[in-house]
């Protein structure tokens, strides 16, 4: 077997790969280097944000919702704007986003830490029609969110 190297540029705290099905694109995260890394055949792609940023979920073929430090963004891909869903923990400075994923019901989980990882200062959060609820509370680091096929269950690390 031969493994080839997707892309050579290294991230301080990778996290938070998603594929987009419409684009045939790879997105992750440079979390401390508050960057959303991609690639489109050779060409690298990047953007920077003012923010830690760690997780996303594809609404459609130019726009992510992105999950940062403060908050859930809609994020359009091409202008590189990005205006505001939802706070989340905006008003917790000593946290920041970590692993999300889209639900099967058209839902967005995305899980809290301490910058630190602090024990007990994260959580875990549901975005769903427009509301952000929180689901786990005292959580100290959330990761690997996923469901189970038949949809019954959801799982983390």
């Amino acid at each position: 077997m031969n493994a080839t190297l997707f892309d050579a540029r290294a991230c301080a705290l990778g996290e938070g790969p998603l594929w987009h099905p419409e684009r045939g694109q790879l997105f992750w995260f440079d979390i401390l280097g508050k960057t959303l890394m991609s690639r489109q055949g050779d060409k690298t792609l990047s953007w920077q944000f003012d923010e830690c940023v760690s997780a996303a979920g594809w609404i459609d073929r130019e726009t992510l919702l992105v999950a940062s430090e403060t908050a859930l963004w809609r994020f359009d891909l091409n202008g590189a704007e990005r205006s505001l869903v939802v706070p989340l923990e905006a008003d917790q400075p000593l946290t920041r986003s970590n692993d999300g994923r889209a639900d099967p019901w058209g839902g967005f989980w995305i899980g809290t830490m301490g910058f630190n990882a602090e024990r007990g200062a994260g959580a875990i959060y549901r975005y769903y029609k427009g509301a952000l609820r929180q689901l786990f509370a005292e959580i100290t680091i959330s990761n690997a969110i996923c469901f189970s096929p038949d949809r019954r269950f959801a799982y983390y690390t």
